[in-house]
């Protein structure tokens, strides 16, 4: 059964990307995975129940890791040096291990699997802890929710689909560092980098 599930999951993986979801049908996937309609449906209703249990299975075991590692401390400074025993280095070292499927169900627009995951993350922000220098401006939390959450499903989704990937550690790193940037400081990243002859604001 695990072999096959094997097969079922690098044949979906594989038609996915080439054409999408909409364009998946049974009949392609069992002829890619070298299965019989048979075999599929001893475990599975349609494409459709099986996007679910990746949904599932992979969410299931998010979740699993938020509940058991602590709650990270969300800047920098705060940051702790036993990055085994955070729950978000553990969710970066996950994703990597599932970095094929994972990239492809963020990516996807029939999906639900985002959705699912930015309310993981947004139970998870108002248990953790973060460093405050004053009192946080008058600002509506349904927006910063949004902006913080997406934030790191943005980020996640970019890191996933680079070529070649980078590890989890040092991908975790970025994303600690993103924490405690502001998006003026990030400008100015992205100016000083700027490649020559690009026009700025200065020469334009």
């Amino acid at each position: 059964m695990l072999a096959t599930e094997i097969k079922i999951q690098k044949a979906f993986i594989k038609l996915v990307t080439l054409a999408g979801f909409d364009k998946l049908t049974i009949q392609k996937l069992c002829q890619e995975a070298e299965i019989s309609r048979g075999t599929f449906y001893l475990h599975y209703i349609d494409k459709y129940d099986l996007l679910t249990h990746y949904e599932d299975e992979l969410v299931a075991n998010i979740k699993e890791i938020f509940n058991r590692f602590p709650k990270p401390e969300l800047n920098l400074l705060a940051q702790s040096a036993d990055k085994e025993n955070n729950a978000f280095f553990q969710l970066f070292k996950y994703l990597y291990r599932q970095r094929s499927l994972a990239a492809l169900l963020l990516n996807g627009t029939t999906t639900k699997f985002v959705s699912k995951i930015k309310r993981l993350i947004e139970a998870l922000l108002v248990q953790s802890k973060a460093h405050h220098s004053g009192d946080p401006a008058k600002f509506p939390v349904s927006f910063a929710t949004e902006i913080v959450s997406q934030g790191i499903i943005d980020l996640i989704t970019y890191w996933l689909n680079q070529n070649p990937i980078l590890p989890p550690t040092e991908a975790y790193e970025i994303f600690q560092q993103s924490r405690s940037l502001t998006p003026e400081q990030l400008a100015q990243i992205i100016i000083k980098n700027q490649p020559e002859g690009v026009p700025n604001e200065k020469t334009v």
